[in-house]
């Protein structure tokens, strides 16, 4: 914008010093004709000019407007006496105004074609004015065109990163792309490639468990088997060992379970619904595992769901809060009516889970400061969520709770 600024003005006044120095050069001629008049010759470049005659010696002698005739308004001697010899053009300020002139020599002095310039500034207001507005316009205009441009061409990457965000564990599924080769197009190969092994690891990785827990679950079936019949022979002093024997080889047989479970990547394929009362048919029988631990409520609960499902989410619980806990003593199994829901809690007087650590402990192999498989609470969550219900977690030194909320049956499921 500053350059045709200066461009317009350097030619406006190009343009007028060239027309001033043209009608010098014909009032000169005129002058030393004798014929014509330069009313009628000359017409300036605003329609109208000034004329002044200088001697010689540069005065003043006479002027084509008497206001022009006063010394103040007489350009300076030397300047006139510069354009004895050849035409030459003068910018400057006479009587407080500011003027360009044009001077050619004739035989009797110099004369002078002067203008006012001042039209020119307005008309340059009305030029910045303009290529103002222009600029303004042109940069909005700028920025939409830009804005147009880079959503498209950023609008395949966006579809990629929101198709890429999908993918899960559970959800390694090829992205489609029917663009041309470009870095897009290689991206996508790319993530494409690395879903595929990522889904090849998974598939060997559930193979692997399948084959270990189904070849470790006859021989551990096997010792729990020999562990019952040798605690009903064996003598009272070796009753002890045996049983805890027993507890040993059965966290092994429900860590075998889990890992089958996980080598099927879903927990429940076909679920086997039953009206289950949760405290008679699931929490009595957790508790009777773990002697010690204690069931409180005694309001009648009954759900719709898997008895052998929702006692494997209480059991791992249940593991997982006696493993924390002081002691069996100090785990509490709750349960109580609120609303159209069933709340089991599983509490323990425990040291408690760290904050960091809460978001974390239902992953996969998440291991906390307790130990354990990293499986049984990745796995009760699992069993809630296929029961169309939810867990969740709060704890504090000596105090930590998780609660299983799960929707009550109603009177159609009972029929």
């Amino acid at each position: 914008m500053v350059v045709a600024y200066e461009v317009v003005r350097g030619g406006l006044y190009a343009e007028v010093r060239r027309a001033l120095k043209s009608d010098a050069a014909v009032v000169a001629n005129l002058y030393n004709s004798g014929e014509g008049s330069a009313s009628t010759t000359l017409s300036g470049p605003t329609g109208g000019v000034v004329l002044q005659v200088y001697d010689p010696s540069g005065h003043l002698l006479v002027a084509s407007r008497p206001e022009f005739e006063r010394a103040e308004m007489a350009l300076p001697a030397a300047d006139v006496i510069s354009g004895m010899g050849v035409p030459t053009s003068w910018s400057g300020t006479i009587g407080g105004k500011k003027m360009e002139a044009a001077l050619a020599p004739f035989e009797l002095g110099v004369v002078a074609v002067l203008t006012d310039p001042s039209y020119i500034g307005a008309l340059l207001t009305d030029l910045s004015r303009n290529l103002l507005v222009a600029a303004v316009l042109l940069v909005v205009v700028s920025l939409l065109v830009g804005y147009a441009v880079a959503a498209a061409s950023l609008r395949p990457l966006t579809r990629l990163a929101r198709l890429a965000s999908t993918l899960g564990p559970e959800r390694l599924d090829v992205i489609e792309y029917d663009g041309p080769r470009d870095e897009i197009g290689r991206l996508t190969a790319a993530l494409n490639g690395l879903v595929g092994r990522l889904r090849e690891a998974l598939d060997s990785q559930r193979v692997f468990f399948a084959e270990t827990s189904h070849e470790l679950r006859t021989p551990l079936t096997s010792l729990r088997g020999f562990l019952d019949r040798a605690v009903r022979r064996t003598t009272p002093e070796a009753r002890d060992d045996l049983m805890d024997a027993q507890r040993v080889a059965g966290s092994m047989a429900r860590l075998v379970e889990d890992l089958l479970q996980l080598s099927r990547g879903e927990l429940i394929v076909d679920p086997n619904p039953h009206l289950v009362e949760l405290r008679s048919d699931v929490l009595v029988h957790v508790a009777d595992e773990f002697p010690g631990v204690a069931v409180t409520g005694g309001l009648p609960a009954l759900v719709l769901g898997d008895p052998q499902r929702l006692m494997q989410l209480v059991r791992n619980l249940t593991a997982n809060a006696v493993r924390a806990a002081s002691g069996p003593e100090g785990v509490v199994l709750g349960l109580e009516v609120l609303g159209a829901e069933a709340v089991v809690s599983v509490t323990d007087d425990g040291p408690g889970i760290a904050p960091e650590s809460l978001e974390r402990i239902f992953e996969k192999f998440y291991k906390g400061p307790g130990g354990g498989s990293g499986l049984g609470l990745a796995i009760a969550r699992q069993v809630a969520e296929r029961h169309h219900g939810s867990i969740e977690v709060s704890s504090r030194p000596g105090a930590t709770v998780f609660r299983v909320r799960l929707p009550l049956a109603d009177a159609d499921e009972d029929d």
